[in-house]
């Protein structure tokens, strides 16, 4: 069993990502897995994941506040307890459109 307590958990840069904090949880640098990655994403008001193609199948799951994704023309808003599935190849926009921040886990299999 590995577990990884909140403050232990390591902060890093995403790329295209700007208002946002990314905590590795699992699969990162410290927590190796063998088939996925786990990361906590804080979202500030205001803060966005630009459009990126999905490198491997991916699930966010909302834990609180509201994020808005954009793909391929569609538009969704998600609330608390909400997921979204992507599959390997498609694209997604992230945005934080509310006024308080958005916290969501990010599990994505390793290609």
């Amino acid at each position: 069993m590995r577990v990884t307590k909140l403050h232990e958990a390591e902060a890093f840069e995403s790329p295209g990502h700007e208002g946002v904090v990314p905590l590795w949880v699992h699969g990162g640098p410290t927590t190796p897995v063998e088939r996925f990655t786990v990361v906590l994403s804080r979202y500030e008001p205001g803060g966005r994941a630009e459009p990126t193609v999905q490198p491997a199948e991916t699930v966010y799951v909302l834990l609180s506040g509201t994020l808005t994704f954009e793909s391929e023309g569609n538009r969704v808003v998600l609330e608390p307890n909400d997921t979204v599935h992507f599959a390997r190849g498609e694209s997604r926009t992230v945005t934080n459109e509310g006024d308080v921040p958005a916290s969501m886990l990010v599990i994505r299999a390793i290609s």
